[in-house]
């Protein structure tokens, strides 16, 4: 059976409605719009609301802490449901995005990428910044990587 795919709005409590925001920050239609760094961000504080979250109840308008003990098993469960939710989807995006065999060397941040205020695209800074693979890149500009498709751009003089 498939499950149709809900809209934070539609969420059945608070902690449900934080693991169906990361879920979407994890889908492929979010992700690739936006930095890998800026997704496990935005996950991981998900996380932490999840993890600081205080059930609540409201009595004569006003909100109280609501822990009974008859209900603390229950709220506890469905916090490590909820955290487990959200943290499969950093567990998505960090091996789709950054761990996968293709993405090797590549920078999650999308090169410091900035996200325009007018457009709201993320662009990036116009230096490319390789981190640990500089040697890796220069050693393939400088003497070529057939298997990669790279050839050799230094010329040699006879």
């Amino acid at each position: 059976m498939k499950t149709k795919h809900r809209k934070a709005p539609n969420a059945r409590g608070y902690l449900d409605g934080l693991a169906i925001r990361a879920e979407e920050y994890a889908s492929f239609l979010t992700r690739r719009n936006r930095p890998p760094h800026v997704s496990l961000v935005r996950i991981a504080n998900l996380a932490e609301k999840a993890m600081d979250y205080q059930h609540t109840i409201i009595k004569n308008g006003k909100e109280y802490p609501h822990s009974p003990p008859s209900m603390k098993e229950q709220q506890e469960r469905q916090r490590d449901k909820a955290l487990g939710r959200i943290w499969e989807a950093y567990r998505v995006v960090q091996e789709l995005e950054i761990l996968h065999p293709s993405e090797s060397g590549k920078d999650e941040s999308w090169n410091g990428a900035k996200q325009d205020s007018e457009t709201k695209k993320w662009v990036s800074d116009p230096v490319y910044f390789y981190g640990d693979a500089l040697e890796e890149v220069l050693a393939d500009e400088l003497h070529g990587d057939t298997s990669k498709g790279i050839v050799n751009t230094k010329r040699e003089e006879d």
